[in-house]
């Protein structure tokens, strides 16, 4: 199994940077950086002193958009971060999440995205791209870089499948991983390909700790982010899909959920105590953490192994010293999995 970080929430831009070095020195294979302007550093600027200062991880956004900043200037962006680097960045994207809702605006459109998608490989590559009816050219990109689409709903995870490089599915459940995964395979089907042409990354937080019950209430916020991009994206709807997932989910959890959308607060995005977050179960926040003795994580990441999961991206936004976190999952976790 592959393992990456998230970072970047409540971090310095020199603090991200200093992570991901540790994590190119312990072996993993991607950093992800947090682009939300209204909460935590440029992400830009954490990716491009992260490139300067690791050897051989991947480094992209988790997730980004086209709509805070404009099309071309994103891809020269992540062009610029990629010769840094020497080739490893990535560019992750989506239609939209605290960054758009922060300054007023909705997640666009999923043809919006897949638009945006054709235009950023023809602009990095250096040739003629159109925007909104707009042609334009890079003058100096030239190379082919990665597109990895984070998702949460049906059609959005079938769009990943069939036009990405990789794929980000937040909930580290078995139940919900086995029903993202279904509809990126659909989707890899329509694009003719298969599921394992892509880098497939579970997604969510992880906090090891020998007290669970600590643990826990670091991860407590992210789970309620997840649970209510999922609820918004998915469970709201009264589709066949939507009701295959939520059968497969306890009453009480999907009743937290609701809860969730009527009372979450942008400005509480990811935090540790929000007061969004204060009452969700332990039911709720196993569906997208990780957490407790070195063991329990172990046995939640085989669980996920059996589901053919192979990339695990571990989100460290509410761990106080993220550092050390970094390395006892490498250490006391990663080594007992092999």
């Amino acid at each position: 199994m592959k393992y990456g970080i998230g970072v970047g929430r409540t971090l310095t831009a020199e603090a991200a940077a200093d992570l991901a070095r540790l994590a190119d020195d312990l072996g993993y294979e991607q950093c992800t950086f947090i682009d939300s302007q209204n909460l935590c550093r440029d992400s830009v600027a954490m990716m491009t002193l992260a490139a300067a200062g690791t050897r051989r991880i991947s480094l992209g956004h988790a997730v980004t958009n086209p709509y805070t900043r404009h099309a071309a200037v994103l891809a020269n962006s992540v062009a610029t971060v990629d010769e840094v680097s020497g080739g490893r960045a990535f560019l992750g994207i989506g239609a939209g999440g605290s960054a758009v809702a922060m300054v007023g605006q909705n997640p666009r459109p999923l043809s919006e995205l897949a638009d945006y998608v054709a235009f950023f490989r023809d602009f990095t590559s250096g040739r003629e791209a159109a925007w909104q009816g707009q042609i334009m050219r890079s003058e100096w990109a030239r190379r082919a870089i990665p597109v990895v689409i984070g998702t949460h709903g049906a059609r959005s995870c079938r769009l990943a499948g069939r036009i990405a490089d990789g794929v980000f599915l937040p909930g580290l459940d078995p139940r919900i991983a086995r029903w993202k995964r279904a509809r990126v395979a659909e989707g890899a089907e329509l694009g003719g390909r298969q599921i394992t042409d892509l880098a497939v990354w579970s997604r969510g937080a992880i906090f090891v700790d020998d007290d669970a019950g600590k643990a826990r209430e670091y991860v407590r916020s992210y789970a309620a982010t997840s649970a209510f991009f999922l609820w918004r994206s998915v469970l709201c709807r009264d589709t066949a899909e939507s009701r295959e997932l939520a059968g497969s989910l306890p009453e009480p959890v999907l009743a937290e959920m609701a809860k969730l959308a009527d009372r979450y607060d942008w400005y509480q995005h990811e935090v540790v105590g929000a007061a969004h977050a204060a009452d969700l179960s332990d039911s709720l926040i196993e569906c997208f953490a990780i957490y407790g003795p070195p063991s329990r994580c172990a046995d939640r990441l085989e669980q996920l192994s059996a589901l053919g999961v192979d990339r695990v991206s571990l989100v460290l936004y509410g761990v106080p010293d993220q550092q050390d976190m970094t390395r006892r999952f490498a250490e006391d976790v990663a080594a007992r999995l092999g």
